[in-house]
């Protein structure tokens, strides 16, 4: 079992920029030594007061410097919205900054922050300039020289440097929270990323069992594959503690997140423009519980409480990552800490030898 974090460093409005990057920092710098196996942050555009990860690999660089061990990412890079021999030189970059402690996962990012409109991407194309975009990636880690001939992308034959440190290249994971992305990750024999602070647990078992069958159906090996959980996590001593600590920085994400979904759509039909099919539904909508979160879509609570549920959620998905989002919306820095380190104390060595029935997760199908 792999343990990870994750955050989109959000910002309200009241909250300084510099501040916030500094407590990301900190909480990388703790992880290192805490014994995580890695810190993804997001890429988002366009949304100061959502995140302040719009330049993710200068965020990663400086994290570089100041940690030793712990691997870096970015989840996701929006490739559709990049040139990707851009993206291959930043990762590798940071690939050598760090010392070969670079990951790589790519994905369609929030739909809803404009990013699309404001970089002049079809959304309806992205999972085939995706795919195209990660061909030139990897290739541009691995060729001499690269020469590409696609549908939206032209490489006439140029050196590509620097290269990773990683041979043949990082790890390459592909997140994704729809039957398509599922789809697209299984095809391509990818390692997957699922969230569940949007999507019911229903749809949770069936995105991760389809990815299963998926591989198999595709000639891949599933032994060989990756699943992981993006988790939004608060512990203290007490389940009550602990919900009374996490209710107002998880509710603060889900209060901005649906405004700026709401935003989006306002926009979008102000302009007659139709709404993009990745939009989707998301559990960001009106009546929305800090109940149900806890129930669906986060782990909130003493230690034993945590134990079980993750023991529930990678035995009913197969995952063997679990990527904790401790810092979630406004939630204040030092319980953040306090969290982190009570996570590495009391579940790290209790499940990092911990092994999910996979066979159990895909007999759950009809679910």
């Amino acid at each position: 079992m792999k343990f990870s974090l994750f955050t989109e460093i959000q910002c309200p409005q009241e909250a300084s920029p510099v501040a916030r990057l500094e407590e990301f920092l900190e909480q990388a710098e703790a992880a290192d030594t805490l014994g995580y196996r890695g810190f993804w942050i997001a890429e988002i555009h366009c949304q100061p007061r959502f995140s302040l990860l719009s330049a993710p690999y200068t965020v990663l660089g400086a994290v570089s410097q100041r940690t030793r061990r712990l691997r870096l990412g970015v989840a996701v890079n929006i490739v559709a919205v990049h040139h990707p021999v851009q993206m291959a030189e930043q990762a590798a970059m940071l690939d050598l900054l760090s010392h070969g402690r670079m990951d790589f996962a790519a994905g369609g990012g929030h739909p809803h922050t404009r990013v699309y409109e404001c970089f002049g991407v079809n959304q309806d194309k992205t999972r085939e300039i995706m795919e195209e975009g990660l061909k030139i990636i990897q290739s541009a880690w691995t060729d001499d020289v690269l020469r590409f001939e696609g549908q939206f992308f032209r490489v006439p034959g140029v050196i590509v440097n620097p290269k990773p440190l990683q041979r043949p290249h990082p790890p390459i994971y592909i997140a994704a929270s729809s039957p398509d992305g599922v789809e697209f990750a299984a095809r391509l024999g990818l390692n997957l990323f699922l969230p569940i602070h949007t999507r019911s647990r229903e749809q949770l078992l069936q995105l991760s069992n389809s990815y299963w069958q998926l591989l198999e159906s595709y000639g891949k090996d599933p032994s060989q594959r990756e699943l992981g959980l993006l988790i939004p996590m608060h512990l203290a001593e007490t389940t009550g503690k602990a919900r009374d600590r996490a209710q107002d920085g998880i509710m603060s994400y889900y209060r901005t997140i649906a405004d700026m979904r709401s935003d989006y759509i306002q926009w979008l039909n102000g302009q007659g423009i139709d709404l993009p099919s990745r939009l989707g539904k998301t559990a960001t909508g009106e009546g929305l519980t800090f109940e149900r979160v806890c129930s669906e879509h986060a782990v909130v609570g003493d230690s034993d409480t945590a134990l079980a549920a993750l023991k529930q959620l990678t035995n009913e998905t197969g995952a063997t990552h679990i990527l904790a989002w401790m810092n979630m919306g406004s939630a204040r820095h030092d319980l953040v800490l306090e969290s982190m380190k009570q996570f590495a104390r009391d579940l790290m060595p209790r499940l990092e030898s911990y092994h999910p029935d996979r066979r159990s997760s895909l007999s759950l199908a009809q679910y």
